[in-house]
């Protein structure tokens, strides 16, 4: 009997046991897998590079290749025409026409002479030293600045000078100033011998005297339409007519300067263009 008590605990601490493991066996056991890794995060593709935009080509110059023959003769074309538009004192178109002539052949002296009496001060260029001069009849820039500053194409910066803004508009009897010191007066000729008496002239000597004088303005005018159609006819390069009008003025004043001097340029130009032909 002693032993029976402890048996019963024997018992009970068995059936102890065993109930913990029946309800070990029933929980849930925890997981052990690692928690899944996170899914990789993909870059962007790289947009495409812009294909590179190629220039545009060089446009094509018109007209003739600069320095070539045809550029040459083009630009000395183009400069005496810029040279009567400032005859009739167009300086913008006249400046304009110049650049174009200095691309065709940058070593055109007109052009270059021309343009540079457009920018240039004239009184820095002339200088501040000058006589006053009065225009003689039929007389041109032109003709004043052959005589005075050994060029005819230097009629611009003369004009300039005396503040005349149309060289063609210049007048017989007008006063202009020319740079440097006067030229010495003429030498006085000698005295002539005292005439005698003059005989009444005849009744018609005053009518001989109208038809002279008459003349003289019909030759004057001729004169000067021959010199306006030679200058205009030289600028289009229609060298034949240019010398063929300067002829006539000539015929008319074999001592006219001027012509003589600007039939000479047509000449030699006309020369010039055969030789490059």
């Amino acid at each position: 009997m002693a032993d029976r008590p402890t048996s019963l605990k024997l018992q009970r601490l068995t059936l102890l046991l065993a109930s913990a493991g029946w309800l070990a066996s029933c929980a849930t056991p925890e997981s052990t897998q690692p928690p899944p890794a996170p899914a990789p995060t993909v870059a962007p593709a790289p947009k495409p590079a812009p294909a590179p935009v190629e220039p545009p080509p060089p446009p094509v110059p018109e007209g003739p290749t600069p320095g070539s023959p045809a550029a040459v003769q083009a630009a000395q074309r183009q400069a005496m025409a810029a040279a009567e538009m400032l005859e009739l004192g167009n300086e913008d178109q006249a400046a304009a026409e110049l650049q174009r002539a200095l691309v065709a052949d940058p070593n055109n002296r007109l052009a270059q002479s021309l343009l540079k009496q457009i920018q240039a001060d004239p009184v820095a260029t002339l200088g501040r030293e000058s006589f006053v001069y009065r225009v003689q009849s039929g007389e041109s820039l032109s003709r004043i600045a052959q005589r005075f500053l050994g060029d005819i194409h230097q009629f611009y910066i003369l004009a300039r000078y005396n503040d005349i803004k149309v060289p063609r508009q210049l007048q017989g009897g007008q006063t202009i100033r020319i740079p440097g010191k006067a030229p010495p007066p003429p030498a006085a000729p000698p005295p002539a011998a005292k005439p005698g008496p003059t005989p009444a002239p005849a009744a018609p000597a005053a009518s001989q005297s109208d038809d002279g004088r008459a003349a003289e303005r019909a030759r004057q005018t001729k004169i000067n339409a021959a010199t306006r159609a030679a200058r205009v006819a030289f600028a289009r390069q229609d060298l034949t007519n240019a010398i063929r009008n300067w002829d006539i003025v000539l015929e008319l004043d074999p001592s006219n300067t001027n012509a003589q001097l600007e039939r000479k340029k047509a000449v030699d130009l006309r020369d010039k263009l055969g030789k490059v032909k």
